[in-house]
């Protein structure tokens, strides 16, 4: 027997979704509802319908697109790639297609403390430097943070933070018995 093949046609509304969607990939489904005159739930589903055609929604980015490194107080993982900080910030590398989408996007954030933008990468290989303990030296999985006065320490374990308190009041005594 011959091999069946299943047609699917997309509606009159899955067709005015998608085109939205070219336009701009952000748009959420009540922007998408909004601009159609119909329900959020009508978008949802025909969504969800054209998920189940098979369409899959992704963006193609160039390699060598613009992108900015931005820190922030609250994660932004839906924006890129995101990273937690040592000192609790977040650094999300946001990506775009040209320059002025990436400032777009930035503008956006109302939570960014610091941007850097890099119009293209300078190279593909990845330097890993891993955090060492300021008191042994060893590497630091979870950093332990500690400040005192202007200085800001960062320990491996718990053990570290006490030996490294007792060191700088031991330091600390030396001082005042010398003046």
């Amino acid at each position: 027997m011959g091999q069946e093949t299943s047609v699917s046609r997309f509606t009159d509304i899955e067709i005015k979704v998608l085109s939205i969607l070219r336009e701009n990939s952000r748009a959420s489904v009540s922007e998408i509802a909004e601009r159609l005159g119909v329900s959020r739930v009508t978008v949802y589903r025909a969504l969800k319908s054209l998920v189940n055609k098979g369409v899959r929604f992704t963006v193609d980015i160039p390699e060598d697109s613009p992108r900015a490194f931005v820190v922030s107080r609250e994660s932004h993982a839906d924006l890129g790639e995101c990273f937690k900080l040592v000192d609790g910030r977040y650094m999300v590398i946001v990506r775009a297609r040209d320059f002025n989408e990436l400032v777009n996007i930035i503008d956006r954030l109302r939570d960014k403390e610091e941007v850097y933008i890099a119009l293209r990468p300078v190279s593909k290989q990845l330097i890993s430097v891993g955090l060492v303990c300021d008191y042994c030296g060893g590497p630091i999985t979870v950093p332990i943070i500690y400040r005192r006065g202007r200085r800001t320490y960062y320990l491996c374990c718990e053990t570290c933070l006490r030996e490294l308190k007792k060191k700088l009041r031991k330091s600390n005594k030396n001082k005042v018995n010398a003046s």
